[in-house]
This record gives C-alpha cells, structure tokens and sequence, in this order.
C-alpha cells in the first residue's frame, strides 16, 4: 500500500497544513494582483518594489524567531502567533492611508509568514516518516492551487466592486477554519529535546543587523537618479558586505563557499528564489501599467503558476522521475531560466493585451514548473540531511537563503524601476532589463548542484 499523507492517521493534519498555507498563499496571489492598483492609489508607483522587500526582511525575523524558539515555545504556541499576526498585519495594510502605513502592514504579515515557512518545515519533519516528506512537502505547493485560481478572480472582483483593500480586510476571516483544524492536531507534536543554544543573542543581533543593512540597501538603490552614483555604489557595496558577514552566525559554515551538502542546498534555494520571485513580482505591474490589462487578467499569470508550480511539486514527489535527485535539479533549474529568459518576450512581443498575458503564463508557467521541482527536492534534502534536533535551525537557514536573495535582486530591479518612475520615463525596455537580471541570477543556480549529493554534512 502506498503511503499518502490523506491516509486516515494523518487526514485532519494535512486538512490543518493545507488550509492554512492556502490563506497564506491567497493572500500573497491576491496582494500581487492588486498592488498596482494599491501604489497608483497611494501615489506610490516608485515605490512598488519597497510593498515586496519590506514583507520579505520581516520574514526573515520571523524566521529567526521560530528557529530559536520553535522547540523552547513550543510549535503550536508559534503556529498560533503566526495566525494572529497574519491576521493583524492584514488589517493595518487594508487601512493604510499611504504607502508607509501598508508598507507596516506588510511587514507584519512578512513576520507572520517566517513564523509560518519554519514551523511547517518543523511539523512536517516530525509527524510525518521519511518516506512521506516528499509528498507532504509537495502538499505545500498543492495548498497554492486553490488560491492560485480563485485569487486573482476574488481580487479583481474586489476592485472592481469595493476596493484592493478587501484584499486584505478578508484574510482574518479565512484563518477561523484552519487555526481550528490544524491547532488541534499540533497537540499531538512531540517536541524535541531543545538543544542547549550559546548563539541565541548572536542570532538576534546578526539578523537585526541583516534587516538593517537590507533595509539601507533597498533604499539606497532606490535612489539612483537622485544622489550621485558612486555614493549609491559605496552604500550598496558596504551593505551587502555587512549581510555577507551576518550569514557567519545565520548560515551554516561554509554558506559562502558553497561548502558540500547543507550549505549548498541553502545557498541554490537562495539563488532560485531571488530569480523567480524577482522576476515574478513585475509581471502583473507590466502587464497592467504598460499593456492595459486588468488586475483579474493578469493576475491569471499567477494563477498559472500556481497550478505549474504544484504540478512540479507532484511530479517530484510522485517517485514517477526515474533521474538523480541532482539531474532533477539541474533539469528543474534550466526550466526556471528558460521562464524568466522567455518573459519579456512573451509579455511584450504580441501585439493583442490579452494574448500577451497568455504568453506570459506560459512563460511564467515553465519557470514555476521548475521551482515546483527544485523547491521541495532541496527541501527534502535539507530535511533528510539534518539531525532532528537541527530541523528547526536548518529551515530557518533555507528560508533565510530565500529571503536574502530575494530582497537583493528585487531591491536591485526595483532600483531601474525607481529611476524610470523618478523620469517619467517607464516603458516595456525598464521590465526588460529587468527580467534579464533576473533571467542571469537563475543560471547560476547551476553552480551548486554539484556540491548537494556530497556525502558530508555540515553543521553550524
């Protein structure tokens, strides 16, 4: 008989899991679909970037908070206070009177959702066997389907009828059935023995000093066309510098080298993400800004990928893939660059709106493709490379590589999107020259799958 995580001893945590990774995952299609319409109405369009970067620095607090604490705390008391934060975070973002206000907003829910990629990582690591983790992981993306299809629909209804605000104002009511089906079941969780911890306050510190150096990046780079170059080159430069140096305490040894093992399947999940998530950001800003489409249709690009996204979690977990873990990787990795690369064609090739959106799920669709496959391959990985007792430190690393990959490429293409807003000069080659940055992030993906199937595990 095989094994299913639906089987009837692990039906109702599924249920829990599944439920409320789907608000999460509601909530982030439906936010992207509307945020052109949030910065236009806010007056905010330069800073478009800043709505993405804040959410995703404020994760990786949340992320260093579970890490710590998860075992200490106890995972059902963090499940619940990524529920009600999510919740609270929703609220001041749906009635933010300008753009700092959301950006609150937004940083709150970031928190929520580090809490959140930890715990679930943790959880999963823990009740369910070896065997069932590549399909329990794969749950997670199935958990994007539903909201992928539904999201931009719901949000585009919203604006048209109320507000992209409602967006927001609606999550506290979809986290009511998951904050009960999955809390109950958490009670079953048997916690680890925490390990003793000497590098808490470092942790602490070295994150709040990542935030920090993240945050000034961002906004440094924001500001090319309004200082001088080579001051936005020396501040840039001396930050990642400084973030460079907090991995020490954050990453496992040997994060930077791409050292065998757990460093490098921490540093690709880095490197894929900052690709993808870059590049997916400005796909519905495009569309709408320069091509006219509506929030619903292009917001179905992110639908797409959603389902192409879940389809390659499927298929990896599905044992149906006859290849190495590493040659899935390497084909998973080509697939997100060929997406990204093909982008900015599909998007502003054709000559009709809509079917510029078309083409631009089907691109978008095959960079998901890819991410479904890699995404839980090196999650898995992590997992069955790790001691138990390290689980909860480890997934904060891998979601921390995410974050930290993500803020600097998104930071770094919203810089030619702040310079072109500042100009008046926005136009289908400022997303070009974006998408190919990202497109070239991608490839180097490719450097570390060598380095994975080492046998030598590497421990902070």
């Amino acid at each position: 008989m095989t094994l299913s995580p639906w089987a009837p001893e692990y039906r109702r945590l599924s249920a829990g899991i599944v439920s409320l990774v789907a608000v999460f995952g509601f909530e982030g299609i439906a936010v992207s679909a509307v945020m052109p319409v949030a910065a236009a109405d806010l007056n905010a369009i330069s800073n478009y970037a800043v709505a993405f970067t804040s959410f995703t620095m404020a994760s990786l607090l949340g992320v260093t908070f579970a890490g710590l604490w998860a075992d200490h705390i106890g995972v059902k008391k963090i499940v619940t206070l990524a529920i009600i934060t999510l919740g609270i975070g929703s609220l001041i973002a749906g009635f933010a009177p300008n753009i700092h206000v959301l950006t609150l907003g937004r940083s709150v829910q970031g928190f929520a959702l580090g809490i959140d990629l930890v715990t679930m990582y943790v959880v999963i690591g823990r009740m369910y066997p070896e065997a069932l983790r590549p399909k329990a992981l794969g749950m997670l993306a199935a958990a994007w389907v539903v909201p992928g299809l539904v999201g931009p629909g719901i949000a585009g209804l919203m604006v048209e009828v109320s507000s992209w605000r409602m967006t927001f104002w609606i999550v506290p009511l979809l986290l009511i059935l998951p904050s009960v089906v999955l809390l109950s079941q958490l009670d079953k969780l048997q916690t680890a023995i925490p390990q003793p911890r000497t590098d808490s306050k470092s942790q602490i510190i070295a994150v709040l000093a990542a935030v920090l150096a993240l945050a000034v990046f961002q906004f440094s780079t924001s500001r090319i066309g309004q200082w001088d170059v080579s001051i936005v080159v020396a501040i840039s430069t001396a930050c990642l510098i400084a973030t460079a140096w907090t991995t020490r305490t954050l990453m496992p040894k040997g994060y930077l080298k791409i050292a065998v093992g757990i460093p490098a399947i921490i540093g690709m999940r880095g490197v894929i993400s900052a690709g993808y998530f870059a590049a997916e950001v400005y796909v519905p800003l495009a569309l709408q800004e320069i091509r006219d489409v509506s929030v619903a249709i292009s917001g179905a690009v992110l639908t797409v990928s959603a389902v192409t996204w879940f389809g390659g979690s499927w298929l990896q977990g599905s044992h149906r893939i006859k290849m190495s873990r590493e040659k899935v990787l390497v084909f998973g990795s080509v697939l997100i660059s060929i997406g990204i690369f093909l982008t900015p064609i599909a998007v502003f090739a054709p000559s009709n709106a809509t079917v510029a959106s078309l083409a631009a799920s089907l691109a978008c669709g095959a960079a998901a493709f890819g991410m479904g496959i890699c995404f839980p391959t090196l999650g898995g990985l992590m997992l069955d490379k790790s001691p138990e007792a390290d689980h909860a430190r480890h997934s904060a690393s891998l979601q921390m590589s995410d974050s930290f990959g993500t803020i600097v490429i998104t930071s770094i293409t919203g810089a030619a999107l702040s310079f072109a807003a500042f100009k008046n000069n926005l136009s289908g080659q400022t997303f070009v020259e974006m998408w190919l940055v990202c497109g070239f992030v991608s490839v180097l993906a490719l450097l570390f799958i060598p380095q994975i199937q080492g046998k030598q595990t590497i421990h902070p």
